[in-house]
């Protein structure tokens, strides 16, 4: 069984309450390496992202993903809901880098935790790669 099929697999069976903790405790970090990066470098991504932004300007987005043979790149901010009442907002720097990718032409928006166990993020990454499920 290959990854994306052991992925999927694994997402069907969680009921929606494992889902649900799931959604909220995940940090990005471990969505980001144990989830949409191996995902990404098996269909074909190159990948980036900063280790530590500490001297870094601040705002870029967390993953940069460029296909090579495609040419697509995709351009995203991680943000994860901590509670229910809790919002998905970018910071001004964030989104002002979002904004000005998009005005280049390039793909740029923000993923959640949502965004992968509803399949989403597996959905953009499979049509990135002009692949499909």
């Amino acid at each position: 069984m290959n990854l994306l099929a052991a992925m999927n697999n694994r997402l069907d069976r969680l009921d929606e309450a494992t889902k649900l903790k799931l959604i909220r405790t995940l940090k990005e970090a471990d969505l980001r390496d144990d989830y949409i990066v191996p995902l990404a470098r098996q269909l074909g991504y190159l990948v980036y992202w900063t280790w530590n932004s500490k001297h870094s300007p601040s705002g870029f987005p967390d993953l940069f993903l460029l296909h090579p043979v495609t040419g697509v790149i995709l351009v995203r901010e991680q943000k994860r809901r901590r509670s229910a009442a809790a919002q998905y907002q970018p910071t001004e720097a964030q989104q002002a880098w979002l904004d000005g990718f998009g005005v280049a032409g390039l793909d740029a928006k923000v993923w959640t935790n949502e965004d992968w166990f509803s399949g989403l993020i597996r959905d953009e990454l499979l049509r990135g790669a002009g692949r499909t499920a």
